[in-house]
């Protein structure tokens, strides 16, 4: 067709007149075989920049790896242009990734504030690094907070408005909650922007009917409670500040939440985590089998273990190696994947890492104090340090000018960190930018197990798998 040699002449005069290298962000596994001969033998790619898999032939890998553009068949060449797989040869490509980060913050449409609208806490988490108080935010600070946010609104740009409710526990300051979302609500559509929040939860009070509330009435689409593990676990650490324990409450309310009839209706995602030390690891297998033996796999939006950091304490000290994590999650993963669970795999692309990037974003904790870190309110180690931006109570004038941490992909192009000369920089944004500046490893768990994830990705597509799959991204591209 007179089309198709347009296209493939045009293909191969590019080849012929530009340099191309082999992207540095390109993570391979080994060969493996593919037949019960074994005459079939592939590598998996993954390029971090594109957040793409490819299955490649033992032949074409090579070729891509040697860099024989000359031997590739122009649509292969292509595809692996397009999905960055292949890159210009002149192109610095770390500064390419900065840039395209840096650009998304600067361009972002979502304004997206936490609040924390009470300084309180049941519970006495042993690795909880905030100190708490029977303080709420009083409403002479509600119309400083309205102001304080419509003054972060660029107008054309910024197209909604999310709000975390975050805490100490935030269900403990309900009657906030109730009252400032009307008021968020009109600032936003005043300001022609949807509006919409989540809330972080030790799930203790949280009652159906309570659930309902804020699905129904409060503009909350999310709700992420915390399980440490079965009873015998999570009560040895998520206690009350009394040691009562507190796994048989929760879990009662989560039941009674994802077996209501109406349940999808309410169109409020239910997420649970699970905060992973060396104490609690052997309680992640036995709570995957308890939420699959009561139905939680299909209800939930997903369930995961993450590991323990530093909260401007120790606690970071009992937690697992990143290498061992990684190594865990592999097998909770497969466990998960036998139970029905929902998950990823494989990564995203990663532009704007967390709040402390955005230009516009912050958090205000219950006393009015502005921080750029959801890490560090009600934290004594951070009193007077540069995270406090600023009071509400006082003029703008008095705040700081510039947000700690804000200039963290600068740091990272300038490579002040070994995130500069990572693969994985592309899918992670280098992690968390203020467990680095703490001298803290940061790295995510795909840093270490990456390969692993890729070849479960690809077993998860052939025939003879479990069928128990309910998804699985994203699965690699066979070339």
């Amino acid at each position: 067709m007179p089309g198709c040699e347009l296209n493939c002449s045009i293909i191969l005069l590019t080849i012929n007149t530009m340099t191309y290298k082999l992207s540095y962000y390109i993570v391979f596994t080994d060969e493996f075989e593919t037949d019960a001969e074994g005459l079939t033998r592939k590598r998996i790619a993954f390029s971090t920049r594109s957040a793409k898999a490819l299955v490649l032939s033992a032949e074409v890998c090579h070729q891509l790896m040697d860099e024989r553009w000359d031997e590739l068949s122009s649509d292969v060449f292509d595809k692996l242009r397009t999905l960055k797989f292949i890159v210009p040869g002149d192109e610095h490509e770390l500064a390419t990734i900065i840039d395209e980060n840096n650009e998304a913050s600067e361009k972002e449409s979502l304004l997206y504030y936490v609040i924390q609208n009470t300084a309180n806490c049941q519970l006495g988490c042993d690795y909880c690094g905030q100190v708490h108080s029977k303080h709420n935010i009083s409403p002479d600070l509600y119309e400083k907070i309205l102001d304080r946010i419509n003054s972060r609104i660029i107008p054309g740009q910024h197209k909604s408005l999310r709000i975390g409710w975050f805490g100490g526990e935030p269900l403990l300051g309900l009657k906030q909650i109730r009252e400032m979302t009307p008021l968020l609500r009109r600032l936003a559509e005043g300001n022609q922007l949807t509006y919409s929040a989540k809330v972080v939860t030790n799930g203790l009070s949280l009652k159906e009917g309570i659930f309902e509330e804020l699905a129904t009435q409060l503009g909350i689409d999310q709700v992420e409670v915390t399980l440490d593990g079965t009873a015998e676990f999570h009560d040895h650490r998520r206690h009350t500040k009394e040691k009562e324990s507190t796994f048989d409450i929760i879990f009662r309310n989560l039941k009674a939440i994802i077996d209501r009839p109406d349940f999808f209706d309410l169109k409020c995602q239910l997420t649970l985590r699970c905060n992973v030390d060396e104490r609690n690891m052997g309680g992640v297998s036995p709570l995957i089998q308890l939420l699959a033996e009561n139905g939680f796999p299909e209800k939930i939006g997903y369930f995961y273990p993450v590991g323990v950091y530093s909260w401007g304490n120790d606690a970071h000290k009992k937690s697992l190696t990143k290498e061992e994590f990684a190594e865990k999650e592999i097998d909770w993963m497969m466990e998960m994947y036998e139970a029905g669970f929902k998950f990823s795999l494989l990564p995203g692309r990663v532009k704007a890492v967390c709040l402390a990037v955005s230009p516009s974003s912050e958090v205000i904790d219950a006393f009015g104090n502005l921080y750029n870190c959801t890490e560090v309110p009600y934290v004594d180690v951070y009193k007077g340090s540069q995270h406090e931006m600023g009071n509400l109570r006082f003029p703008a004038e008095t705040y700081a000018k510039v947000k700690p941490l804000n200039n963290w992909n600068d740091q990272i192009l300038n490579e002040e960190f070994p995130c500069a000369t990572c693969k994985m920089l592309p899918v992670c944004g280098g992690g968390c930018p203020k467990s680095w500046n703490e001298q803290m490893r940061a790295c995510p768990s795909n840093k270490f197990n990456i390969r692993e994830k890729l070849i479960l990705s690809y077993l998860s597509t052939r025939e003879g798998f479990s069928d128990s799959l309910h998804e699985l991204h994203t699965a690699p591209t066979f070339v």
